[in-house]
């Protein structure tokens, strides 16, 4: 599970790092990132995905397997935007697709330092 306190949560936040930050893409999931100093990472599941119930539980294992991946991630504002499909992949599915779209975009530390 991911702490509170490396969440994303203002509506100011998500909109700037989209703007000012770079995307990448996977096939059921995007991640935009903006490099500085702290960890925080936001989480966007849209009305397409499907009703609340698959929805939340897209967030849920998105937010479980970033509270996996933490300690190895860079410093950076960050988000992952869930596109259409995503309720249908199982946990290390998508485990997989955020550790791709963490190295492509070079925010994966190598020896997987602590937080």
């Amino acid at each position: 599970m991911l702490a509170k306190a490396f969440r994303l949560r203002l509506r100011g936040s998500f909109a700037y790092v989209r703007a000012h930050g770079t995307k990448f893409n996977e096939r059921a999931l995007s991640f935009v990132v903006l490099r500085g100093r702290g960890k925080r990472i936001g989480f966007i599941v849209s009305n397409k995905t499907g009703k609340a119930v698959r929805r939340n539980l897209a967030k849920r294992r998105m937010r479980a397997a970033a509270g996996e991946l933490l300690g190895r991630i860079e410093g950076g504002q960050m988000i992952f935007i869930a596109r259409r499909g995503i309720d249908e992949l199982s946990y290390a599915e998508i485990k997989s697709q955020m550790t791709s779209l963490l190295e492509k975009s070079g925010m994966l530390k190598a020896n997987g330092g602590a937080t």
